[in-house]
């Protein structure tokens, strides 16, 4: 598939564009968090294309080499009626990869949909996720999301809150998040992590 690209580092943005996230400290805790719970189990969400789908919050223009567009987009979309000197100029209105402040909008508009429903991001540790009432908490790594639940309607709850908006993925056995696999023995509460060439207990 192809994707697009921004430079961000050529666009100005007045705007805040940091993002508090979890971190691999705060995974390894929520993991131990698991294994000492009674009855907790965990489970991996994710959000497919999370940046793509998020308005912004004023537009970015883009100008693009005619003779970078491939003919057959030129042809699908009549792109060569907007050809200027050689260039098509476009206007961006929703999260495109590269742009500095995607990151942060896409995350605070998850914030706002999630608290619809209870849902809220710790003041002290920044990437970990509460509900109000709920025995449920999760870490999330951009749109990553590791979830420590002890009864089942709880994480459907959670996962039904997501799908409102997006198309979630899911992975009940807990097998991998943020790049991360991990090895579970329910007999011996402990878990194994393997991060590429990295082992750790």
């Amino acid at each position: 598939r192809t994707r697009i690209t921004i430079g961000g580092n050529r666009i100005c943005y007045p705007g805040d564009t940091g993002t508090r996230t979890g971190s691999l400290e705060l995974v390894k805790l929520q993991l131990n968090s698991k294994l000492s719970t009674p009855h907790a189990h965990f489970v991996c969400f994710d959000i497919s294309n999370f940046y793509l789908g998020t308005p912004l919050d004023r537009p970015e223009f883009v100008k693009i080499k005619t003779a970078d567009i491939p003919q057959a987009f030129i042809d699908e979309y009549d792109l060569s009626r907007f050809d200027h000197y050689g260039w098509v100029h476009f206007i961006i209105k929703k999260g495109v990869y590269g742009l500095k402040q995607a990151g942060k909008l896409a995350n605070d508009l998850l914030a706002e949909r999630l608290a619809k429903h209870g849902y809220y991001q710790t003041e002290t540790t920044p990437g970990l996720w509460r509900h109000k009432w709920r025995p449920i908490s999760f870490v999330l790594i951009v749109d990553d999301f590791g979830i420590q639940y002890t009864e089942r309607r709880h994480a459907d709850h959670l996962l039904r809150a997501l799908q409102e908006h997006y198309t979630v993925t899911t992975d009940w056995t807990g097998a991998k998040f943020a790049g991360i696999d991990i090895t579970w023995n329910y007999n011996t509460r402990t878990c194994r992590l393997t991060m590429r060439n990295y082992l750790a207990d």
